[in-house]
């Protein structure tokens, strides 16, 4: 709501730049709080579709929310500010549904393992577990739910892994760099297409009307393609494919979204728009496989929030430096430059990642049970009392 604070001629910088600062430091803590709170309700063997149904609804969020920006943005032009009221009570919304989030269990979202993280349903009733009961002589009907004690177990030390342990690990600083050069890279990107497809108006002093409806529907096209690209990596990641491939993919989206606003720079803001698929194909697999990857390399050693922040922290960095040295090269050399120092940037980390991170995918299994090629662990049978009343 600050922005209503801002008066016109762009005087307000110290305002604009605290508010930024207040958002990056509020928006730092989601992905990774999320991530946690899926790992404590859910364990590690249903952690991956249960954070890409998460990941998937945060995009259909952003798409309504771009959807909504942009019309209003358009009805009200040109006072464009309007259009922060919507993000406004989106952001509302989701602080008032915050107290109803389950806690889950806290070893799990710091990735231990407790030995219940298999489980097919947990209850947030402390000492008590759901299980699904069959009601009749036939075991394949969809029974009923009954709650049943936890198994009690002898009191366990959960030491977490050294800090230095943690950050020197080669795999997290790969994915570190990894993340740092891509949205160093990618973030500009968006930045500069706007201004390519917006364009002035025809007083010369400002965008034009159809500015922000044009970056809306970039972000929009962007949204959508990211929520195919999340249910199409949730499918193949549950066929077995290797989070690397698919990691991979994504970042080789990125230099061929340069390549193409370079070459179609002027042909069009529908060519231009059309660019917006690769960055939802980018975004897509790299917002999904990036929790992943954190918690196959750190399950075990309790450090998975400080890796996830850790990580979140390098893409920020990478992102901002993207958007003040993009923009200081379009202020002085141009769009074209600046794209060109983007589509260079591109291809580092797609090389860090080739050389250097191995495949991650089953490193979760191997801390479960080293003896096991799956992930399972057996439940504890309900006590005689919960059977008879069955």
């Amino acid at each position: 709501m600050a922005i209503m604070f801002v008066r016109e001629g762009n005087r307000d910088h110290l305002l604009i730049y605290i508010t930024k600062v207040v958002e990056g430091v509020a928006s730092s803590f989601i992905a990774p709080c999320v991530a946690a709170l899926t790992l404590a309700n859910f364990g590690p063997s249903k952690f991956d579709s249960i954070m890409a149904s998460n990941v998937l609804w945060g995009h259909i969020g952003s798409a309504i929310s771009a959807i909504l920006a942009g019309a209003v943005s358009y009805i009200f032009y040109p006072n464009i500010k309007s259009c922060f009221f919507v993000i406004g009570f989106s952001a509302f919304c989701a602080i008032m549904w915050i107290p109803f989030l389950p806690e889950g269990n806290p070893l799990l979202g710091r990735g231990f393992h407790t030995g219940d993280d298999n489980l097919e349903e947990q209850s947030s009733m402390d000492g008590y577990l759901l299980k699904r009961v069959s009601t009749g002589p036939v075991t394949s009907g969809p029974g009923r739910i009954i709650p049943y004690p936890r198994p009690k177990k002898e009191k366990e030390d959960h030491n977490a892994a050294g800090y230095m342990t943690v950050l020197m690990e080669p795999k997290t600083l790969t994915l570190c760099l990894t993340g740092f050069f891509f949205h160093f890279a990618n973030a500009n990107v968006l930045l500069v297409l706007g201004e390519l497809m917006g364009g002035e108006n025809d007083e010369g002093d400002g965008q034009s009307r159809n500015a922000i409806p044009l970056i809306a529907g970039a972000i929009l096209l962007a949204q959508v393609t990211m929520s195919a690209a999340t249910l199409i990596a949730d499918n193949l990641t549950e066929k077995g494919v290797g989070r690397k491939v698919l990691f991979q993919s994504g970042l080789c989206t990125l230099p061929l979204r340069c390549a193409l606003i370079l070459w179609w720079k002027n042909a069009g803001d529908l060519y231009l728009l059309s660019t917006q698929i690769f960055d939802g194909l980018g975004g897509g697999f790299f917002g999904l496989l990036h929790p992943y990857i954190v918690a196959d390399i750190t399950f075990g050693t309790g450090r998975f929030n400080l890796i996830m922040g850790l990580t979140a922290s390098s893409f920020g960095l990478g992102a901002t430096m993207s958007n003040f040295l993009g923009q200081l090269v379009v202020e002085h050399f141009g769009h074209e430059w600046s794209l060109t120092g983007s589509l260079i940037l591109s291809f580092i980390p797609i090389i860090i990642f080739q050389l250097f991170m191995p495949e991650t995918m089953n490193e979760r299994c191997k801390d479960i049970s080293s003896d096991s090629k799956s992930c399972s662990v057996s439940e504890p049978e309900p006590t005689t009392s919960y059977k008879n009343m069955c």
